[in-house]
């Protein structure tokens, strides 16, 4: 194995590779058309990484949530419409999910109400931006149960397989 960086301002992209034990070169033959320089280059910063180089990466370091960081820090598009989304444990998430859920559903009927003529009327304003903002606490915690799974999987530690064919036949 290499030797180990003491750089201290290491960007995300190092710190997951170093996390899974890799060095530049082994990460580069475990990846499909990205050389060693190249993650140096990106690791260093002297080169922005594109969407293929994070999927790889993200696939290689188990790291699925490099993706979304991708995304909502260094995408344009992203920028304005993808949350960042923090991994955390399953029971936190559960538990934030079902507090969201219950936050929103005695709006409902007020939603309602605001949607009937298909618009939002300046005097529903302050109503409709609060269940927005309620929607949105819900939205994050889906998206946030969903990287749980996909990093789950990617540590083997689920049975992504059988959960897809179970999510299917629920269809």
């Amino acid at each position: 194995m290499g030797k180990q960086s003491i750089r201290e301002n290491k960007n995300i992209y190092q710190l997951c590779r170093e996390e899974q034990g890799l060095t530049r070169e082994k990460a580069s033959e475990k990846m499909t058309g990205i050389s060693a320089s190249r993650i140096e280059k990106i690791e260093y910063e002297l080169q922005e990484p594109t969407p293929y180089d994070i999927v790889q990466m993200a696939d290689c370091y188990k790291r699925p949530d490099l993706c979304n960081y991708y995304c909502s820090h260094k995408c344009t598009i992203g920028d304005r419409y993808v949350p960042e989304i923090e991994v955390s444990e399953l029971s936190n998430i559960i538990l934030e999910t079902i507090a969201s859920l219950n936050e929103i559903n005695p709006l409902t009927g007020r939603l309602i109400q605001i949607a009937r003529d298909g618009k939002v009327t300046d005097d529903e304003i302050k109503d409709f931006a609060f269940i927005s903002k309620k929607l949105d606490e819900v939205s994050l915690a889906i998206d946030s149960l969903n990287l749980w799974v996909d990093k789950t999987a990617s540590e083997n530690n689920i049975n992504i397989e059988l959960l897809n064919a179970e999510k299917k036949r629920l269809k």
